[in-house]
């Protein structure tokens, strides 16, 4: 089921924003000028598609227990993918096979916690609020409030696996796993 869109309302100063956001993802949509997009540029299509999302127990009628996710949208040059984050679910701290990357809250809250110089480091995200990361960024994502929540996550290239890392005590991060996920199924 593709993501739902709605309209944006009357208001002005969101609606400028949106367009902006829009144009410029729109630009990139119909003419990559290469096969990979920077992380600011990921930003404005994660943020201009955030804008425009219904959070997911909206659009499906359904507040699942367990993490969902579904790619919505695919081109040679990136992939978005909305993400439905139940309260109280965490992915672990994890990379993006190289590929730069960027999300932003549709609703809810999301952590992303990161090891920055060996320490770890949170930063919360609310809704219409956006983070991008480049292509060796280990994060993990967290839905640690009582309510669930919706993002928007964009990757270039395209994702096509991601590794997975703990943390020992003096900050070194060490992978214990991969995943081909189901991303490496390009439609």
């Amino acid at each position: 089921m593709p993501i739902a869109l709605h309209e944006i309302d009357g208001d002005s100063s969101r609606q400028g924003g949106a367009m902006q956001h829009w144009r410029r993802a729109a630009s990139v949509a119909a003419h990559p000028s290469s096969q990979v997009v920077d992380d600011n540029m990921l930003a404005s299509i994660a943020s201009g598609l955030a804008q425009v999302a219904v959070p997911w127990e909206l659009r499906t009628g359904e507040a699942p227990a367990d993490r969902r996710f579904e790619r919505v949208l695919s081109t040679a040059a990136y992939d978005a993918w909305v993400i439905y984050w139940p309260a109280g679910i965490e992915l672990e701290l994890h990379d993006h096979g190289g590929s730069c990357g960027a999300f932003a809250v549709v609703g809810g809250q999301l952590d992303e916690d990161s090891v920055v110089d060996g320490q770890r480091r949170t930063v919360r995200l609310a809704a219409g609020q956006t983070v991008a990361f480049g292509p060796d960024h280990v994060h993990a994502v967290a839905n640690r409030t009582t309510r669930p929540a919706t993002s928007i996550h964009v990757y270039s290239p395209p994702l096509s696996t991601m590794a997975f890392y703990d943390a020992e005590d003096n900050g070194e991060l060490r992978i214990v796993g991969e995943d081909a996920g189901p991303w490496a199924d390009r439609p």
